[in-house]
């Protein structure tokens, strides 16, 4: 998960992304007050999606059973974030975010790292004898709203949108 596109213009990156992933951000914009369009294929689940996984694509997000909680002292929230890939799937993904309804950063990893999140090719460290590649960390907000994921991939991408909430 450290790799990156120049494209991104980020200097903690390492490798590069193939270009062909690296697309303009396409997310959604939602008015201040109007509902949170937010993306489920599991109708039984709360709006905050805790303990689920959302979306049928090939790079998933599993959403951690904790509610988003106030994680430092410097304002960050956070909700546990586990994203795999189905076992077919062995390219490289890129992963951003932002809040849709305001303005607002999207952190992900182990601590809140501003900017993107990538699971290059190929095995991971994490990989499961199933197949299933995976990419453990957190997503982390500023504050309570509605964010999109944009998922990049070889040959795919699409947006996942969620309700961050405070219990």
């Amino acid at each position: 998960m450290c790799s990156c596109a120049p494209q991104l213009a980020d200097p903690t990156c390492s490798q590069s992304l193939p270009a062909n992933i690296v697309r303009p951000l396409r997310l959604p914009v939602v008015s201040s007050g109007d509902a949170c369009p937010t993306t489920s294929d599991h109708p039984e689940s709360t709006e905050d999606f805790a303990g689920v996984a959302l979306g049928s694509g090939q790079v998933e997000p599993l959403i951690g059973s904790t509610p988003i909680v106030a994680l430092r002292s410097d304002g960050w929230y956070a909700t546990k974030t586990l994203w795999f890939t189905i076992p077919k799937y062995d390219g490289p993904v890129l992963v951003r975010g932002a809040r849709i309804d305001g303005q607002g950063p999207v952190g992900f990893g182990e601590q809140p790292l501003i900017g993107h999140l990538i699971i290059p090719p190929g095995p991971t460290l994490n990989e499961g004898l199933d197949g299933y590649r995976q990419a453990p960390g957190g997503t982390f907000v500023r504050a309570p709203g509605c964010y999109a994921w944009q998922v990049d991939g070889i040959g795919f991408s699409y947006v996942l949108v969620f309700k961050a909430v405070l219990r």
